[in-house]
């Protein structure tokens, strides 16, 4: 934005639209960006704790409402290509999941809905499949659980960024040096999925096929691609190593300077309140064996 100050000087102030993540970029002024780092991870942390401590199915289908409302919240395009195919691959992996739990899991129920024995050695079973109603449930809980996980360290990624990783550990008193190596960890996760895409544009601008071929050229051509990820993985450590010491940054570091402030706002102080009743209520409905949903059929009807 432009705004003139006299005849002849011109005083220009840049605003951002947009905030950068590991994964993404996302509006800076959604509320994901504006809130506190410690928050944003308190939020990942509290609601896994959370999500295992529910075991009705109904509460995990709640929760995961809740955590797609977050993710939504960021304002990130879920749906756009690259977010539609790392989502699609991990569903059908975990419908995977699912139909193993239900082949290796003999669980007793009042309801049998497929019963059949493989193999029979001296009365003993070898593989004996029961899909029973406890079966589904059991096996939609994990499958649940695994989802849920999975979109919170979605919401994690696109959400904050490394810079925002270090602030906020800092804040919970965590030496330099911790914050520095897990912020490093994250970030290389995020380099290496920049690498992966700029690696497979390049063999595919020579020729190579990754979409009309056999599943063993498929192998081959996807091991070709580690085997050059795992190359530039180590030069680029070699450049931030580099890097890191000529910046001068010392890992025993005990008063850093920053030039960007995050400080605590009511929203935050808020938002944390809010989770820590939220995870005692859980603990408290774990203790007297009920359910969020069963509290509201039991309000409402």
């Amino acid at each position: 934005m432009l705004k003139s100050g006299s005849r002849n000087n011109f005083e220009v102030n840049i605003i951002s639209t947009l905030s950068k993540t590991f994964f993404s970029y996302i509006p800076s002024t959604n509320i994901m960006a504006k809130i506190h780092p410690i928050t944003k991870i308190s939020l990942v942390f509290i609601l896994s704790i959370i999500t295992f401590l529910m075991n009705d199915v109904f509460d995990i289908i709640i929760m995961l409402s809740l955590v797609i409302i977050l993710i939504l919240a960021t304002r990130v395009p879920l749906f756009s290509k690259n977010f539609r195919k790392v989502i699609i691959a991990f569903l059908s992996v975990n419908v995977s999941i699912f139909i193993v739990w239900c082949l290796l899991s003999e669980r007793e129920g009042s309801i049998t809905f497929f019963e059949i024995t493989l193999v029979l050695i001296k009365d003993k079973w070898i593989w004996h499949i029961l899909i029973t109603e406890t079966t589904l449930f059991y096996a939609a809980r994990i499958s649940l659980r695994i989802i849920i996980m999975f979109f919170l360290m979605l919401f994690f990624f696109i959400s904050i960024s490394d810079r925002d990783l270090i602030h906020g550990l800092r804040s919970i008193k965590l030496p330099f040096s911790v914050c520095l190596m897990v912020s490093l960890t994250f970030r290389g996760l995020a380099m290496f999925q920049q690498e992966y895409s700029m690696v497979k544009e390049a063999m595919m601008t020579r020729g190579v096929e990754f979409e009309r071929i056999s599943i063993p050229k498929k192998i081959k051509n996807f091991i070709s691609i580690f085997v050059a990820l795992i190359v530039l993985m180590f030069k680029k450590t070699e450049d931030m190593a580099a890097s890191i010491e000529s910046r001068g940054i010392p890992l025993r570091s005990q008063k850093r300077t920053i030039y960007q402030s995050f400080p605590f706002k009511k929203k935050d102080y808020f938002i944390i309140f809010l989770l820590l009743l939220f995870l005692a209520f859980s603990v408290y409905l774990l203790l007297i064996n009920k359910s969020i949903f069963s509290l509201i059929i039991g309000i409402f009807m």
